[in-house]
């Protein structure tokens, strides 16, 4: 509030973290903590954490939107979706969390459905599906240890993975602001 005065990043990313739901804020603690600091092996592995819980928790809300639709039948949903949805959440990846949110987002614009959150119907468009996108061969390859980095190499995805992470965090903050149960 002091205008003279400088902003501690450590209260900063203490507000962040509180902000966000539980799930979400978690993993950022975890990012933030000091032994995350330097750009490394456990650094990039916990944005990957961070980015996995993340887009599982935006599928889990959007899933549960759906639900109350089609529980209070204002949205029905075909065979084929069905199929394919009960197939994905079973096994619950990343690129399921992130086909998951693509699919019910399309569903919900070709249905005109008005979400419990108003601004999820901002974000849900190509460009934020495409970073989600981004994320799953990332994950897949790096994140199980199928390819070997250099030091270099880890330096520099960390670097643009916080960046990514910062734009899909932006992209969800409108989130803190309702009290969800978790």
């Amino acid at each position: 509030d002091d205008d003279e005065s400088e902003i501690d990043n450590r209260i900063l990313a203490d507000q962040i973290i509180k902000s966000y739901p539980w799930p979400i804020g978690v993993e950022l603690r975890r990012l933030f903590s000091g032994s995350m600091r330097s750009l490394d092996r456990g650094r990039l592995d916990q944005l990957f954490k961070t980015i996995e819980r993340t887009t599982q928790f935006i599928s889990f809300v959007i899933v549960i939107e759906l639900y109350e639709e089609v529980l209070n039948k204002k949205i029905g949903i075909d065979e084929k979706f069905a199929a394919q949805f009960n197939q994905r959440f079973n096994l619950l990846s990343l690129g399921n969390f992130t086909w998951i949110i693509r699919a019910i987002g399309t569903l919900f614009e070709k249905n005109d459905v008005q979400q419990f959150m108003p601004e999820m119907r901002g974000i849900l468009h190509e460009s934020f599906y495409k970073g989600l996108d981004f994320w799953v061969p990332e994950r897949n390859e790096i994140g199980h240890y199928q390819i070997n980095l250099t030091q270099e190499e880890i330096e520099k995805r960390c670097v643009e993975y916080a960046d990514k992470l910062t734009f899909l965090l932006k992209q969800i903050a409108f989130i803190t602001k309702y009290k969800l149960v978790t």
